[in-house]
């Protein structure tokens, strides 16, 4: 059976609830339901299983079946199934959140609670994703020796990858062929990795998860159409509720790039080898306490105007388009 016909297979509609009100099929972006005699029925296979139907309904009579009760079984949060309608919640207080939250880099000894870890991924989870594949995947290191395990790992990846950086007839030869990203590795990362290298074999200084005594990997498994952009929303939707759950959080850009580079990091975390890393969120109760927002660096911003002239789609919007590549 194709994917399509397993989606839609997913989609139950009780005939003895449905009052045709046809919600669920303008609701529906594929189309999957019509109706038929004033009843909502299953009449494509090109289901999304995206739950718009069964959220819409006013009488409860579409069930989406393959939908896991997982993403609202919220164990540390008092939340709520209510549908929260755009303009209901304050932007202020979430902008407030959005601008509060900092990447921390001190952390109390203090265990984070295995429950509060699965919140953060129901958190992580409610975010969009493309063509609602929702093909990501977390992996939780749960305790202080798991993130030692990955920093050890990832110290062997970077104590070799220094060791390359170091022959400059390596990077001089890869730079004539073109290749020249070991020899900006040099440039901006080898010193610092060698310093911090030398303090984790001296004495264990973790300079790179900053002694977090917990670590959440995002992944996405293959199929799905933009797999970095899925697992990033979905990361930064842990990263605000961390926040909003009392945590601190911070993005390892550098364990992101070496279990891109060696699958055996991941694999020894019994992260599949088909799956690739997106997101390393080191987490934990900070110590650092602030007292007000920061700026940002100002961004480019654009604001596009169409051409004079220009009209939409349809025949007269193509033969205006095509004016000028006619043939005389």
């Amino acid at each position: 059976m194709s994917a399509g016909a397993d989606r839609a297979s997913q989609v139950v509609v009780d005939a003895s609830l449905c009052v045709g009100c046809g919600l669920c099929v303008r609701s529906c972006p594929t189309k999957t339901l019509a109706l038929e005699a004033k009843k909502a029925m299953v009449t494509d296979q090109a289901c999304l299983t995206c739950g718009h139907c069964q959220a819409v309904c006013p009488e409860g009579a579409v069930a989406v079946t393959g939908l896991d009760p997982f993403a609202g079984d919220f164990a540390a949060i008092a939340t709520s199934t209510d549908w929260l309608a755009p303009g209901q919640a304050d932007p202020g207080r979430l902008i407030r959140l959005m601008r509060s939250r900092r990447s921390v880099r001190n952390y109390l000894e203090r265990p984070v609670p295995q429950e509060v870890l699965l919140d953060l991924v129901r958190a992580g989870i409610s975010a969009p994703s493309g063509h609602n594949s929702q093909k990501w995947a977390f992996t939780l290191l749960p305790d202080r020796p798991a993130v030692t395990f990955l920093g050890a790992a990832l110290a062997r990846f970077f104590r070799k990858l220094n060791a390359l950086a170091e022959n400059p007839l390596l990077r001089l030869s890869m730079r004539l062929v073109g290749r020249s990203d070991l020899d900006d590795y040099y440039r901006e990362h080898y010193a610092s990795v060698k310093k911090a290298l030398a303090v984790w074999d001296r004495d264990g200084t973790d300079r790179l998860f900053h002694g977090a005594p917990a670590a959440i990997v995002v992944t996405s498994r293959p199929g799905a159409s933009c797999p970095a952009e899925d697992a990033l929303l979905a990361s930064q939707n842990m990263l605000l509720a961390a926040h909003a759950m009392g945590l601190g959080t911070c993005l390892i850009g550098y364990a992101v790039a070496a279990m891109q580079h060696d699958k055996k990091i991941q694999e020894s975390l019994g992260i599949d080898r088909g799956e690739t890393v997106y997101a390393v969120v080191a987490l934990g109760y900070s110590t650092e306490r602030y007292q007000r927002v920061a700026g940002r660096l100002r961004p480019p911003v654009r604001v596009f105007h169409t051409p004079q002239g220009w009209r939409g789609p349809g025949a007269a919007g193509q033969d205006l388009e095509n004016e000028g590549t006619r043939e005389p």
